[in-house]
């Protein structure tokens, strides 16, 4: 597994939190890490990134030493999962330009809401907890 492979999550929005079992279930090799956004390890992720520590406006993937937001942590999850999603994402970042892509991703996501959310983070499933990075953990952030 690539250290440097971490998707960064609203723990507290149910959208989120499905978006991650997805990419469990559809991953052709496990290469992903998971953290929450309010997590000790998510918060330390986004201090060193520079990016928002409060009031979130996406998920984050982190892949090769880089942080990708908006559209762009879209279309790198989809090539980070692989297989099927990898030629989707591949054809979307050929297609779509990162300007309209992150348009169109910030008008959607305040929507993550109409699935609701939770006053304290999910409990992870098995499959989840052997892969979430938690406070303590030693991770990748170069």
């Amino acid at each position: 597994m690539t250290e440097s492979s971490v998707m960064l999550f609203d723990g507290k929005c149910v959208f989120c939190n499905g978006a991650v079992n997805f990419a469990l279930e559809r991953e052709q090799q496990p290469m992903l890490r998971f953290a929450a956004l309010q997590s000790e390890a998510g918060q330390t992720l986004l201090q060193y990134y520079g990016l928002p520590t409060q009031k979130f406006s996406t998920f984050v993937i982190i892949h090769d030493g880089k942080a990708y937001t908006r559209f762009e942590a879209a279309v790198q999850l989809g090539y980070l999962i692989g297989g099927k999603w990898a030629r989707l994402a591949k054809a979307t970042d050929f297609l779509v330009p990162n300007l309209i892509g992150n348009s169109v991703y910030s008008l959607l996501w305040p929507l993550r809401k109409v699935f609701g959310a939770q006053e304290q983070c999910l409990l992870p499933s098995p499959q989840l907890r052997a892969r979430l990075l938690l406070g303590g953990d030693r991770f990748a952030v170069e």
